[in-house]
């Protein structure tokens, strides 16, 4: 009897799904996503704050009856690119930066069929930056990242 790994297998399903499959067959959602934020604040005398904040949030869900042929596909890909960068500078007063990225993704393939592949992917990049500077006061910053991802398949 000849093994296989699951590596190689599913290598093998991705290489072989175009060429047996037709393009109409399945059900594909691609949401890929890039996000930049940026804040600058400067006070002489005072306070200063900056907010830089992304939200992300993503649905991609398949459900698929149990009739037709088999071999039906459902595939998600949700990359996501996040950048918040905040900065703050104060001369006499308070300096307070934030950065903030959250991203939620949910992937769910539900298929009534065998023999079909059923893919989801996310790859998710974040960098958050805060940079507080107070001369004669005080200076917060803050950095923060979130990432909430659901995936799911089931025939």
């Amino acid at each position: 009897m000849r093994r296989l790994s699951l590596f190689s297998g599913v290598a093998a399903l991705l290489l072989a799904a175009p060429l047996v499959a037709p393009a109409s067959a399945g059900q594909i959602n691609s949401a890929p996503t890039h996000q930049n934020a940026m804040s600058n604040a400067f006070a002489k005398r005072g306070s200063a704050s900056g907010l830089s904040l992304n939200n992300n949030a993503v649905d991609q869900t398949n459900i698929r009856g149990g009739g037709g042929s088999s071999g039906f596909g459902q595939s998600n890909n949700a990359p996501t690119v996040s950048t918040a960068l905040s900065t703050a500078l104060s001369i006499g007063g308070d300096a307070s930066a934030t950065g903030v990225n959250t991203n939620s993704i949910i992937q769910g393939n539900l298929s009534g069929r065998k023999g079909g592949a059923q893919l989801n992917s996310a790859p998710t990049v974040q960098a958050a930056v805060g940079a507080a500077v107070a001369i004669d006061g005080n200076a917060n910053a803050l950095a923060a990242n979130s990432n909430g991802l659901s995936q799911g398949n089931a025939r």
